[in-house]
């Protein structure tokens, strides 16, 4: 059962969290620390982070009901359009919203009345989004956003400072499965053996 927790203690919280000292048995614990503390400390349906990867805006970890999808390109979606312009985006009803992703195709839900984006950056350099989905219209108050600011500030320093390996971990995951995406995967027990390989061009002689 989610308990509504103060803001000043949430903070403290998330400070703590960011701070942890054993960083090397999960890499992703702090992040997992922070979306954890705010889904149950406040009334969210669902709550997401996300890191600016080149075009795309990739979640890194989440609450909630599972979404489809594992991100957003640049300008899409509310998430999309937080990381391009670097300014939170506010949706009081997303049933109003052109475009806006429905159930079962993104990140937004049946259940999804409002949302909002959160930008997370630093010096005006975006790094990510910090993405909250409520399942009540206009769910969101100016204590939220000013709530959420100051949590994409803490996310924003910790990511350009002792946090760095998570951005870079999650630039090389990308890579690679760009990489692997070009290439054109095939599991090796789908791929011809030497044998065949040597018959085929045997026969094509």
């Amino acid at each position: 059962m989610k308990v509504y927790r103060p803001t000043r203690e949430l903070l403290a919280e998330v400070d703590r969290a960011l701070a942890t000292p054993n960083l090397y048995v999960r890499r992703e614990l702090p992040l997992e620390d922070t979306v954890q503390l705010l889904y149950a400390g406040r009334h969210y349906f669902w709550i997401g982070i996300y890191l600016l990867i080149g075009d795309n805006v990739v979640r890194q970890v989440f609450r909630g009901p599972a979404p489809v999808g594992q991100g957003y390109s640049l300008g899409s979606g509310s998430v999309g359009v937080a990381a391009q312009t670097g300014i939170t985006q506010v949706i009081p009803d997303v049933s109003r919203q052109t475009g806006h992703r429905h159930a079962g195709y993104g990140e937004a839900f049946a259940q999804t009345q409002s949302e909002i984006a959160v930008p997370i950056k630093i010096a005006g350099r975006v790094l990510g989004v910090i993405d909250v989905q409520s399942d009540k219209l206009n769910a969101f108050s100016y204590g939220d956003r000013v709530f959420l600011k100051n949590v994409a500030q803490r996310l924003a320093k910790f990511l350009t400072g002792r946090g760095k390996y998570v951005v870079r971990k999650a630039r090389e995951a990308a890579a690679k499965e760009k990489k692997i995406e070009t290439r054109g995967y095939q599991p090796a027990s789908e791929k011809p053996s030497a044998k065949a390989i040597a018959v085929g061009a045997e026969r094509s002689r």
